[in-house]
Order: C-alpha cells, then sequence, then structure tokens
C-alpha cells in the first residue's frame, strides 16, 4: 500500500494544521497505529487522546478524528496519522534534488539576475530606503543580520495591545468578523528561529499569546479567529522553549509561567491550549514532577459539588434506569425524577426538574461565558444525552433557564465558574499521576470524584479495566448510569462488562443503547447474542417501545430486518414527504405502482403550496426520486399534469426543463 506523500497531505489542510501535524509526529504523539491496507487507525495524544480512522484510495477519501476541530480541511491529528503511516510505509515524494532539476521559477531567475547584476551600493541603498519606510521590515532584517533583540515581552505586549486599541469599535468592542492581522509577529518569530535566536522567538509568541488572551474580554469572537490565532501562538510558544534544549532548572521557570496561565485562564478552551503546551514542553520525568508539583497547591483540599439525589432541582436519573435490574432505595417523596425519553428525543414537557445550571445546559462542553468555538450544534448544549429537540407543551425559556451570574463563592477572581475550573485541573493532575506512575493517587482522586462528571467515571472504570478490576469498574458504571442516566459511553461499558457476568443485563443494556441512542451495532450485537425464540420476544418489545413515537427508527427497523413490507406500510402511513423520497430505492420495490400514486398524492398539494426557485427545486428532487422506480408512461404523465396546472409558473417550468422533464 502506499500512503500519501507529504505534498498530498499538505494538500488536505491548513498550513497551520499541518505545521502543528508535523509536531504532533515528531513528538511520538502518534500511539497504536494500525495499518490495513486503506484502512488506518490509530490514537493522538493531545489535550485528550483522540480516536482517528482514515480510508485511503488512490488518494486521502474519507477521515474522521474523534477531536472538536470544525475548522477547514484535515485536523493536526490526522495529518500526524498520515505522517506516521508514511513514515511506517514511505511513499514516494520527490526529493529536493529532483525539485531542483525540475524547471526554475522565470520570475525567480530574473530577481536573482537583477540582484547579481545590480551593484553592491545601489542594493545597500535600495535597502536602506526599503527599511527606512517599513517598520514591519526593518524588524526581521535586524533579526536576520543582526544579533539577537533585546526587546522583553511587556515592549512587543504594547506593540500588540495598540493593535487592539485601533481595532476597538465605538462601543469598546472588536466587533464580529473585525480579524487583527497577526503574521508579522509570526515572520518576526519565524525570522529569529531560523537564524538561532529562539530565545528571542519564544518571546514573540508569549506575548503575542498573553495579549491575545487579555483581550478576549472585549472581542466579539462567536467566529473562532481569535481563539484560533490564541491556540497558534501557544502552540508555537510551547515548540520554542522545547527547541531551546534548556536544562531542567531553566525549564522550570517556563513550566511555571505556562500552569500559572493554565490556572488563571478565564475559558475552559484556554486552559485546555496551555494544558496542551505543557505536554509539549514537559518532556522528561523532572518535567513532569515539577509541572505535579505546581498543581498540588490547587488539588489540596479540592470539593466539586455532587448532584444532590434529594434535590429537586439537580435531579437525574431514576432507578428504572439501572441496567442491572437491581432496586436501589428509595428516593425522596418531594424528587422530581425526568422521565426518559424512549426515543432518544428531548420534549419540553422533560423539563420538570426546575431550572438548568450551566454545566447542565452545555454538557460541560461549553464555556458559555464566552463562545470563541466557531459554529454550535446541538451536541454542544445537550451532549450525547438526546439526539433532538421537540417542542412538545407550552413553554418559556425563562422556566428552563437560571441566572447564570456566579455568586462569590462559586467563581474565582478571574469569574469563570469555579467547578468548571477544578474539573479541568484535576484532569491535568490526573494525567500527570498516570504518566508518572502513581497509581495509589490516581485511584484515589478518581474515587473521590468520578461521580461529579461522566467523563471522569467513565475514565475511572477504564482505569479500573486497565488494572484487572472489572467487578469494582463495573460497579463505578452501574453508579455513573444511576446518577448520570443513559450515556453513551457509559452504557457501551457497562455491556461490555456485563457480557461475560450476567446475560440478563448484557441484553437490556444493549436494548437500551438502541432504544436509548439508535446504536445499531448494539441491536446487531444484541440479536447475536439471542436465540430465535428469545430474540423474536426482544423484537417485539423494541417495535412496541417505537412503534408509537418514532415512525422513522420504525422504518428502520423493518428495513434491517428486511421486512420491507411493514417498511411499506409504515412510510406510506406516515404521509410524510421527505421520507418518501428517502425510502425509495428501498421500499418501493415491494409495490412501485402503489407507492407512486401514495408518493403523488403527497406531492401535489406541496407543489401548490409554495412558489420561488428553491421550492421548484426540491420538486424536481422529488420527481428525480419518482422516476427511479415509477414505469415511465405514469411518470411522464404526472409530469405532464404539473406542467399543465401550473403553466402560469414559468420559473417553475424552467426548472422542470433544466432537470430535463
Amino acid at each position: 500500500m502506499e500512503y500519501p506523500s507529504h505534498e498530498a497531505i499538505r494538500s488536505l489542510c491548513t498550513h497551520q494544521s499541518y505545521e502543528r501535524g508535523v509536531n504532533y509526529h515528531d513528538q511520538g504523539r502518534v500511539r497504536e497505529l494500525t495499518l490495513d491496507g486503506a484502512e488506518l487507525t490509530a490514537t493522538v495524544r493531545g489535550t485528550h487522546d483522540y480516536e482517528i480512522s482514515i480510508t485511503i484510495d488512490d488518494s486521502v477519501q474519507t477521515y474522521f478524528c474523534s477531536c472538536p476541530y470544525d475548522y477547514a480541511g484535515a485536523c493536526k491529528h490526522v495529518v500526524a496519522v498520515l505522517l506516521a503511516a508514511n513514515e511506517r510505509e514511505p511513499a514516494q515524494t520527490p526529493s529536493d534534488d529532483s525539485l531542483q532539476a525540475g524547471s526554475p521559477d522565470p520570475i525567480a531567475t530574473d530577481v536573482q539576475t537583477l540582484v547579481e547584476e545590480t551593484p553592491t551600493a545601489d542594493l545597500r541603498t535600495f535597502l536602506q530606503n526599503l527599511i527606512a519606510d517599513d517598520h514591519d521590515i526593518r524588524d526581521r532584517f535586524v533579526a536576520f543580520a543582526g544579533d539577537d533583540t533585546e526587546h522583553t515581552v511587556y515592549d512587543y505586549k504594547e506593540e500588540i495591545n495598540r493593535l487592539f486599541e485601533n481595532a476597538l469599535s465605538r462601543r469598546g468592542m472588536i466587533e464580529y468578523n473585525t480579524h487583527i492581522d497577526f503574521s508579522h509577529y509570526h515572520d518576526l518569530a519565524a525570522t529569529h528561529r531560523s537564524r538561532g535566536h529562539i530565545q528571542a522567538a519564544t518571546t514573540i509568541y508569549r506575548a503575542l499569546a498573553e495579549a491575545i488572551r487579555e483581550n478576549m474580554t472585549r472581542i466579539d469572537d462567536s467566529g473562532g479567529y481569535y481563539g484560533r490565532k490564541l491556540e497558534e501562538a501557544i502552540d508555537a510558544y510551547a515548540e520554542t522553549i522545547d527547541e531551546q534544549n534548556l536544562d531542567p532548572d531553566e525549564k522550570q521557570a517556563y513550566i511555571d509561567e505556562l500552569v500559572t496561565a493554565f490556572i488563571e485562564a478565564d475559558y475552559a478552551f484556554v486552559r485546555d491550549d496551555y494544558d496542551d503546551a505543557l505536554r509539549t514542553v514537559c518532556t522528561t520525568t523532572s518535567d513532569l514532577e515539577h509541572w505535579f508539583d505546581r498543581l498540588n497547591p490547587h488539588i489540596a483540599g479540592v470539593s466539586i459539588e455532587r448532584t444532590s439525589s434529594d434535590d429537586p432541582a439537580t435531579a437525574t436519573a431514576a432507578d428504572t434506569n439501572r441496567p442491572h435490574g437491581e432496586t436501589a432505595s428509595e428516593p425522596n417523596d418531594d424528587a422530581r425524577t425526568p422521565r426518559e425519553p424512549p426515543d432518544g428525543t428531548l420534549h419540553a414537557s422533560d423539563f420538570t426538574a426546575g431550572p438548568l445550571t450551566i454545566e447542565e445546559f452545555t454538557g460541560e462542553t461549553l464555556d458559555v461565558a464566552h463562545l470563541t468555538v466557531g459554529p454550535l450544534e446541538l451536541q454542544y448544549f445537550v451532549g450525547d444525552a438526546f439526539e433532538n429537540f421537540h417542542v412538545d407543551a407550552p413553554t418559556t425559556v425563562e422556566e428552563h433557564t437560571a441566572d447564570i451570574t456566579p455568586s462569590e463563592s462559586e467563581t474565582s477572581t478571574s469569574g469563570s465558574p469555579s467547578s468548571l475550573r477544578t474539573r479541568r485541573v484535576l484532569s491535568s493532575y490526573l494525567y500527570l499521576a498516570d504518566q508518572l506512575g502513581d497509581e495509589e493517587t490516581v485511584l484515589s482522586v478518581y474515587d473521590d470524584i468520578y461521580l461529579d462528571n461522566a467523563r471522569f467515571c467513565k475514565q475511572y472504570a477504564e482505569q479500573l479495566i486497565d488494572r484487572g478490576n472489572e467487578e469494582r469498574a463495573l460497579r463505578v458504571v452501574e453508579d455513573g448510569l444511576e446518577t448520570f442516566g443513559s450515556t453513551t459511553a457509559l452504557q457501551w461499558l457497562a455491556a461490555d462488562l456485563y457480557r461475560e457476568r450476567n446475560t440478563t443485563a448484557y441484553r437490556e443494556t444493549l436494548e437500551r443503547l438502541f432504544l436509548d441512542h439508535s446504536e445499531w451495532d448494539a441491536y446487531d450485537e444484541l440479536k447475536a447474542s439471542c436465540d430465535d425464540e428469545r430474540w423474536d420476544s426482544i423484537y417485539e418489545e423494541i417495535i412496541t417501545a417505537i412503534a408509537d413515537n418514532d415512525h422513522r427508527r420504525l422504518i428502520d427497523v423493518y428495513i434491517h430486518e428486511g421486512e420491507l413490507e411493514d417498511a411499506f406500510a409504515a412510510v406510506e402511513n406516515s404521509e410524510n414527504l421527505t421520507w418518501f423520497q428517502q425510502y425509495a430505492q428501498t421500499v418501493a420495490q415491494v409495490d412501485p405502482d402503489a407507492y407512486f400514486e401514495a408518493y403523488k398524492e403527497l406531492l401535489v398539494p406541496f407543489a401548490a403550496g409554495e412558489t420561488g426557485r428553491r421550492h421548484y427545486r426540491e420538486i424536481v428532487d422529488h420527481l428525480e426520486a419518482m422516476q427511479a422506480f415509477a414505469s415511465a408512461d405514469r411518470f411522464d404523465a404526472f409530469v405532464e399534469m404539473l406542467k399543465d396546472t401550473h403553466s402560469n409558473r414559468p420559473a417553475f417550468l424552467d426548472e422542470l426543463d433544466k432537470a430535463g422533464f
């Protein structure tokens, strides 16, 4: 198998992602790389461990990474994996010699000739004039030709802060889509690095990171531009610290600065960036121990307010969610427990437990005090608990949201909720304890905190499984399911642990995974674990559970089982035009004529309902779906009827004509 060349990998991503991917690869962050022909899988160590899968066929066709990157091209983790695959089985890449042997750039050749032919005195005069007129070029020339500059972090921050001041609007904000150009500082740092002035480059990157971070409170960064620029600066700062090859004592000062920035960061994503930087800088046991010691004061005596099962404002899962069939203690009579939606859909009426906290609202994925991560998705707000949201009862925002103004006891001096800050500090602390082989600390801390957060619960169970203590891991997962409700990750862990221990609980958990989260792998695994008689019983349970409130999944189950006549009836009864289109290729084969007639009865009023090109193109899409299974005579007659009925809509006729109808 020939994996992509460096040039091909570079074409998949932005310059920033490529450079970071190279750094990740060089730092050995790619783990568990599996090469199976055209399929690549790996784990990449970053802020968290991210799972990557890539399919290659002539070129990189598809790739997936579990990280939250949502910008142009492939992320740095995908780049790192492709580079590792390339290294394992090198692809044919052009050598420097072959590049030099190619056709020269005619413009570059002309410039080179001019430089060689111009007298030295004239060149000197030209350069002096250029430097005098351009402050940025002067700085780069000094970096290139002179000694290490004596500019301090504060000198550069003063310059960068002026850029922010100049970009402020009348209301004192950097408005949305106002992008300050920081390329001069990156170019200047790159020049210093090329001349061996690594410490000078480090100073520039630190100043850039601090200046952007300190100005974040007056930026409307809902597009994520400044968040990305901050991440670039922090990454480069860490890389240049590492490039200096400092002795342990010298490096400790930088580790101290990074830990302080990590602790004091106002926003969660910034803490993640500094945590990632610390993992880049701390390359030895001595480094990790120093980082660990610096975090210790912030861990001692910490406590995260836990969800109370008898608090009606924060009650979560009920005993009915316990997959192993045990009965827990009776809940407080005053506690109101939301029902667990059987179809993975969140209804307005499910909000029966009072106002939501910030963490409940965001699934702990976002720091909502300042949105700098780009476009939002439903999953950011509800985690993996729900797939959809339906308003099935009158409701107001005020009924289900809380005042997010934190009290003094809930915040640190920076204004960020202390629980979010503490959880990220704990995550870093646990990472360090694990890296240093301090198993006792890892397990002790997890045992204290695993019911504070579903992610901690999962990580604790995995730690126990890795150490062979599966019985304790199962109890931890069961506690987590009782506390946090039906989460996909915990349910899958429970299924794996039940498999050889409790067949009934194993099957119940797989069934819940499918009913709660549409996990088809769980459906297939459940079926494979049953004999025919037991499967018939479970299948009826599933059909009954989804028949009334999840018709689309009902159709999918029928198709999955090859019950096409039942699927046909379900589509027909739905009277849903979109479903007729979606399932036409699979279901229409049962009775093409009947399917066509039912489809037509829905499309006729839809066609008459609106006007406009977009609406007409939707009609064309439906006609194309119908044409695939309908007889030519029936279809042509229907199209002619539409043309006659809507002959006064020239735009509609034009769209039909462009589509070949």
